[in-house]
């Protein structure tokens, strides 16, 4: 004998009511992961604050970099300390080394007394923050 027709058609419309969900799912994540254009010009404000820093204070520049990263890293849909955002988006970052070595750096300028760093040192950084947001979309 031949089961019912509905015996097949409830299995299959709930699978396809799955994939449908999960496909819908993913979009929006992705979707929602994106800069805006408002947010964009927002990061790409600060980044010109922080090459405008770079000259007269390069522990500033570093510092307003950092913060940069860290704002971009959030509104991707990480969260956390920057630290903690960087371990998750690790595989994003075409080279994390570099990026954990200017965030290092912004540590040492906060934390550290009397800290000196040269104007090669932070521009060092900078590129590296910029690749780094680079990375995560943001168009420098």
């Amino acid at each position: 004998m031949f089961p019912s027709m509905s015996s097949f058609l409830f299995p299959t419309l709930v699978f396809l009511f799955l994939v449908l969900f999960a496909g819908l799912l993913i979009w929006t994540n992705k979707k929602r992961h994106q800069l805006s254009a408002h947010d964009q010009k927002q990061l790409q404000a600060g980044w010109q604050r922080a090459l405008n820093n770079l000259s007269n204070n390069p522990k500033e520049s570093v510092l307003e970099a950092d913060k940069l990263l860290d704002r971009a890293l959030t509104l991707k849909g990480f969260s956390g300390t920057l630290g903690e955002k960087l371990k998750k988006a690790n595989a994003i970052f075409s080279s994390v080394n570099d990026v954990w070595r200017a965030h290092k750096l912004r540590n040492r300028i906060a934390h550290e007394l009397d800290v000196n760093i040269s104007q090669n040192e932070a521009r060092q950084a900078l590129n590296y923050f910029k690749k780094a947001l680079q990375d995560l979309g943001l168009p420098l």
